[in-house]
């Protein structure tokens, strides 16, 4: 992901985010993801409290995959690149990638979220702004 339409989201890795073994819990991979989607969709202007509470649409998540590369414990410090793999008429792809200060790559994750009408949960044509917003981040 080396390219100008990455956005990048440091991190490090907390006793909390860490199993009986020290090492990453692997559920904890998509938490800490979505924490660097919720800086990105920061760093664009798209707050997702005001999606929630005041937009006529929802983007939940609908896919999730994930590859764990290097093992990660307490204090490990992480840059999460976060880009826009793919937009489509009603979804999109998150695409993360973490390295440790060494550049190493510790982990791999997408994650999709599709547009949805609030209530019915029908697909939705995502809205333009959004559109517009998360190109900005789209890969090549």
């Amino acid at each position: 992901m080396a390219s100008s339409k990455v956005f990048h989201h440091m991190y490090t890795i907390g006793l909390r985010d860490t199993d009986a073994a020290g090492v990453l819990f692997s559920g904890n991979l998509i938490t800490i993801c979505h924490a660097g989607y919720e800086a990105m969709m920061a760093s664009l202007n798209l707050s997702l409290r005001s999606i929630l509470k005041d937009q006529d649409y929802g983007l939940p998540v609908v896919h999730i995959e994930g590859d764990f590369k290097k093992a990660l414990t307490v204090s490990d410090e992480i840059d999460i690149a976060v880009s826009v793999a793919e937009i489509g008429k009603t979804s999109y792809r998150i695409q993360y990638e973490w390295r440790n200060k060494e550049g190493q790559i510790c982990a791999t994750a997408a994650i999709v979220h599709v547009c949805v009408e609030r209530g019915s949960y029908k697909p939705k044509t995502l809205p333009s702004q959004l559109r517009s917003a998360l190109e900005r981040y789209l890969g090549s």
